[in-house]
């Protein structure tokens, strides 16, 4: 039976793993507001109120969500500490806990739809080639720091 819940929990983040990751491939909280962001993505004043208020929207919804993500794993955790587990109970919970991941995968994914109603096509991948240079960059950044430190002396 144990098995069977293991092939569960991984067929759950099998399927909600896209969702997460598409949603997390762009830069976290209101990027619009770096300046080179915005000039670069050539955004309005209007666009910008556009993407605060879907910001703030999704940003309530999300922290609710979280918290229920929190207190189904909370739930699902106590079943399993008990000294003999309910098997139907422990799944009904998992089942539980999938459905409150996937609503707050969707409700990820439903903001960055929104982004991109808001930027069009165009800007939209410009904003994902934005996202990956910069990445590309940190990561040459880090490699370097990394890098120097294995040649000072004494840092072996």
């Amino acid at each position: 039976m144990l098995s069977k819940i293991f092939s569960a929990l991984f067929l759950i983040v099998f399927v909600i793993s896209p969702t997460v990751v598409t949603a997390k491939d762009f830069p976290p909280g209101k990027w619009w507001h770096n300046p080179q962001a915005s000039e670069k993505l050539n955004l309005s004043d209007e666009e910008i109120k556009m993407l605060d208020k879907q910001f703030v929207d999704s940003r309530r919804k999300l922290i609710k969500l979280k918290s229920i993500v929190e207190s189904e794993q909370f739930e699902l955790d106590n079943l399993f500490d008990s000294e003999n587990i309910n098997q139907k109970e422990a799944m009904k919970q998992f089942d539980k806990l999938g459905q409150a991941k996937k609503n707050l995968s969707t409700e990820r994914f439903r903001l960055l739809l929104e982004i991109r109603n808001i930027l069009g096509l165009e800007r939209f991948r410009q904003l994902k080639e934005y996202r990956q240079l910069r990445r590309q960059k940190i990561r040459r950044e880090l490699r370097s720091m990394r890098d120097r430190s294995k040649k000072e002396p004494g840092s072996e």
